[in-house]
């Protein structure tokens, strides 16, 4: 019997020593008779920060706590020899990140036996701000989605109203049928003869020259409009592509849909969309990209994404008053991959920056957000290609360059 109760009374004194929470044994004078390593570990920091060194709980919490102090005193000195309910204290010491956050509890235990029970709220605090902070997050997070399906929502709605206002256009073109032009200026030579002696042979040939000449150009013009309405069109059925896939990443249902797919088309799909952008800023583009490159298989519009926002980052890297204003895209073939390069005389970066560049977040840009080279690299990585940026340093320019798998 006699060694059960000592083999219980080492198991406790192990329960004590390694329990979660401090535990501290104290006399009525506050000398500690026992600490566990969880008490040493709390009561530490706060004698470093205090520079105190003592044995006494009374002396390391009188200098931060006087008040606390008393307390635990009136209780230690109370002469009820019955046991007590424990008190709870809260210790808050140091400021900002160096807070700190302890809960006491005393308890009294007749004759001569305070039991000072410590836990450290700091983890916990931290806890429920992490907690708070990702509920935030997450809220913010749902909140953009929400505005971005409302943005995408909108910019569908005048992209539809666009495209049925070309399609009027084109109709009405089709109605204005130019041919009545050129019935009447079979006319006027069928009946030039008739005509001459009246108004005279001069008069007679520049009437029919003259009518020749305006349903010439009303043709050509019509060719033109018609051309460029089919154009508008193209580039409206790739923005609501666009439209489609940002709605499917929003949803959270994005797929990517591979195709057999031309990289010279691609490119100057690209170039039309950009085209005031280039000519607003007067800059020279020199393109080099073969009508005879292999095929590749992949998600047209996503590859245009891609494109879209390296040529977007070019033209606005590009300083609106520099001498020169130049992009250049070539394309060649390597084994089994197209080579695609993008080369501006841009602003450039140092070699810092360009190691952050797909660090979603990171951006140079005073209203970017830090996730378009993220997303593009994702959109590469998902068609089995790379994409890497380099500069040669600040106002040298960069260039980008992308590998795709024929």
């Amino acid at each position: 019997m006699v060694n059960h109760l000592i083999q219980s009374e080492d198991k406790l004194f192990l329960y004590m020593k390694h329990a979660a929470s401090g535990m501290a044994e104290i006399d009525h004078t506050g000398n500690i008779n026992y600490l566990n390593l969880e008490g040493e570990a709390i009561l530490k920091p706060v004698m470093c920060q205090n520079s105190i060194i003592s044995n006494n709980l009374f002396d390391i919490l009188e200098p931060i706590v006087p008040e606390l102090v008393q307390k635990i005193k009136s209780i230690v000195d109370n002469c009820d020899t019955t046991s007590q309910k424990p008190q709870n204290f809260q210790l808050v010491f140091g400021t900002g990140k160096m807070e700190r956050c302890i809960n006491l509890s005393v308890n009294k235990i007749p004759p001569d036996c305070i039991i000072i029970c410590f836990e450290d709220m700091a983890g916990k605090n931290n806890n429920d701000k992490a907690l708070q902070q990702a509920l935030l997050d997450k809220a913010v997070v749902q909140g953009k989605f929400e505005i971005a399906a409302n943005v995408l929502h909108d910019i569908g709605n005048a992209v539809v109203g666009f495209s049925s206002y070309l399609t009027r256009i084109k109709h009405t073109l089709e109605l204005d049928n130019s041919e009545n032009l050129h019935n009447l200026v079979g006319f006027f030579e069928a009946q030039r003869t008739a005509i001459s002696p009246a108004i005279g042979e001069a008069k007679a040939d520049a009437i029919v020259k003259i009518i020749g000449g305006i349903a010439q150009t009303q043709q050509k013009n019509q060719n033109d409009i018609s051309k460029s309405i089919t154009e508008q069109q193209n580039i409206i059925n790739h923005i609501q592509e666009i439209l489609n896939i940002q709605r499917q990443y929003i949803s959270g249902t994005e797929t990517i849909e591979k195709k057999p797919t031309y990289l010279h088309g691609l490119i100057n799909d690209c170039m039309s969309m950009l085209f005031a952008s280039l000519s607003k800023r007067n800059i020279t583009v020199e393109l080099e990209v073969g009508e005879k490159l292999p095929v590749i298989k992949g998600d047209r519009t996503k590859l245009m994404q891609v494109i879209l926002n390296i040529l977007k980052n070019s033209i606005e890297a590009i300083d609106i008053y520099a001498i020169e204003k130049s992009i250049s895209i070539t394309a060649t073939t390597d084994n089994d991959f197209i080579t695609l390069k993008i080369q501006d005389s841009g602003k450039g970066f140092d070699e810092e920056t360009g190691k952050k560049l797909f660090t979603r977040g990171f951006t140079t840009k005073r209203t970017g957000t830090g996730l378009g080279l993220d997303h593009c690299r994702a959109i590469l990585e998902g068609h089995g290609g790379t994409i890497d940026i380099c500069s040669d340093g600040p106002d040298k320019g960069a260039i980008t360059t992308i590998k795709l798998k024929i």
